[in-house]
């Protein structure tokens, strides 16, 4: 705080209310005790505050350090989740796919067989109109 000036107070006083006081007036020594008093309480209520600001911040580390934490353990959960559907997904479409697969696979036998059965039948043919005139060339 600004240095207390005493010769001030006292001009102060004599200008505004016409009261003359000196120094050692007791009047003056109250000024100054009050003066002290405020001082000093003063000083504590700044170290109080500062002893408070300290434990605030304090507080406000140790709930960073458990909101992250907890964050830590949200976001662990939440890519846990998204694995998993994720792993989900890729069966599903795995699954998908294999059916795809035996469908084409099925789609793409059907004409080959159905031209083999073709091939098997005109062949069948060929041999009994064979078998017949053969038949018919070697039997008088």
């Amino acid at each position: 705080m600004a240095e207390l000036n005493i010769g001030s107070i006292i001009g102060e006083l004599s200008r505004r209310y016409g009261i003359r006081l000196d120094s050692s007036d007791p009047a003056i020594a109250i000024v100054v005790l009050n003066r002290l008093l405020l001082e000093r309480a003063s000083e504590e209520l700044t170290e109080s505050v500062a002893r408070r600001l300290a434990q605030f911040e304090a507080s406000m580390q140790r709930v960073e350090q458990r909101a992250g934490k907890l964050l830590a353990h949200q976001v662990s959960e939440a890519a846990a989740c998204v694995r998993a559907e994720l792993q989900n997904d890729i069966d599903a479409a795995g699954v998908t796919a294999a059916h795809l697969v035996y469908m084409v696979d099925r789609a793409h036998k059907r004409p080959v067989i159905i031209r083999w059965l073709a091939a098997g039948l005109l062949s069948a043919l060929g041999l009994l109109g064979f078998g017949f005139c053969a038949g018919m060339y070697l039997h008088p």
